[in-house]
């Protein structure tokens, strides 16, 4: 049985993608609950089945059912949906608000991977992804302790 059901994020705003009036977005999903991994999924959608495309902006949650099939001229492999509706709306734009100081990760920790907007709300808004990483790795501060923590002291001179 060839069928797809998916939830994810949409990562880039609906477009034409063929003759017919067919739409096309990119939806993104995750593979793992770490967030190591995320899977790109080509989804199109026909004149017929779209539902208002409004609610489809980057960032936004929802959910596909459809099958599997090649697609267009280069005959990609690409989710063909029946259904789609938006079960969540994007997150609002952040505020710009000044900075107040400085901020540096104090010690070496990992970052969790994550979508990001970028170029909000211009023909350019999409959704990217940020993959995991450590942050400030090896630095001098994860291998010093703190001289805030009981019981420390500094190093002796004859050392």
């Amino acid at each position: 049985m060839n069928t797809a059901c998916l939830i994810g994020l949409v990562a880039c705003l609906p477009r034409p993608v063929g003759a017919d009036g067919e739409v096309g977005l990119l939806l993104i999903t995750q593979r793992d609950p770490a967030g190591d991994r995320i899977d790109r999924h080509r989804v199109i959608l026909s004149p017929r089945h779209t539902p208002d495309l409004a609610e489809f902006s980057p960032g936004a949650t929802v959910y596909v059912e459809g099958h599997l099939a090649r697609h267009g001229e280069r005959r990609r492999v690409s989710v063909i949906a029946h259904r789609a509706w938006s079960i969540a709306p994007a997150p609002p734009a952040p505020e710009e608000t000044p900075a107040t100081g400085t901020h540096a990760s104090p010690r070496e920790h990992r970052r969790a991977g994550h979508a990001r907007r970028v170029a909000i709300g211009t023909a350019r808004e999409r959704l990217i992804w940020v993959r995991p990483t450590t942050v400030r790795p090896g630095s001098a501060a994860a291998a010093t302790p703190s001289p805030k923590r009981p019981g420390w002291r500094p190093p002796s001179p004859s050392q």
